[in-house]
């Protein structure tokens, strides 16, 4: 039964954040039992802006970074200051985060990083078969699975698939994340139409790369 609950959650945010109103993010509170189900605390050892070479199609490009680090969230990470803006939602079954991609202070809601850890703790593996299983994230969506793989530079991450999405106008693509902090799964993942790749990719890994969590309380 609580996996049948975490699936629909899955289900659910997955479509929500293709819409991007079907179902809007309750506005996260830094409550009692909120920080309880994630833990962390204020991160002070990393700097609160810094500049890092990206090479963004082809050219070498000096982008300014600012550290996103917004309770109840248990972990911080770098973000191009001028090419995302967050949203943090949270409900009693999870907390996450979205980064859509603001070029020029413009939201594109068709290009994002979706970060969610489900507050029940469950393994990669239950969390593996909620996002590809039956009725799981993916095919809720509608996303065509591309390639799979477990070698990915990511540290936290145990396993990266590669997706696409058609629809009649465009082709989307993007790649999920399974995450694993302190033995509770979490998941992370990009979406985005084809024709911004090489603008979007560089930039949503800078914010992946340095996605480290916090001391426990």
């Amino acid at each position: 039964m609580k996996l049948r609950r975490v699936a629909y959650l899955l289900t659910a945010l997955g479509l929500a954040v293709l819409t991007a109103c079907t179902r809007p993010w309750q506005e996260a509170t830094p409550s009692a039992s909120a920080s309880a189900s994630v833990g962390g605390v204020a991160d002070h050892s990393r700097p609160d802006a810094r500049i890092l070479p990206v090479n963004v199609e082809g050219k070498l490009t000096e982008i300014e970074l600012k550290l996103f680090d917004q309770p109840p969230l248990p972990f911080t990470t770098y973000v191009p200051v001028k090419d995302f803006t967050s949203e943090v939602g949270s409900s009693e079954e999870g907390t996450g985060v979205r980064f859509y991609y603001s070029l020029k202070g413009v939201k594109n809601d068709k290009a994002y990083i979706h970060i969610f850890l489900p507050t029940q703790a469950i393994s990669v593996e239950e969390m593996q078969d909620l996002l590809i299983g039956d009725g799981g994230l993916m095919a809720s969506n509608g996303w065509e699975l591309s390639d799979r793989t477990d070698i990915v530079s990511y540290g936290w991450a145990k396993e990266k698939l590669i997706y696409q999405q058609r629809t009649p106008t465009q082709l989307f693509m993007g790649s999920i994340y399974v995450g694993e902090q302190n033995r509770r799964a979490f998941y992370a993942f990009t979406h985005y139409p084809v024709e911004i790749r090489n603008a979007f990719e560089p930039r949503s890994t800078v914010v992946l790369e340095s996605l480290q969590f916090k001391a426990q309380n």
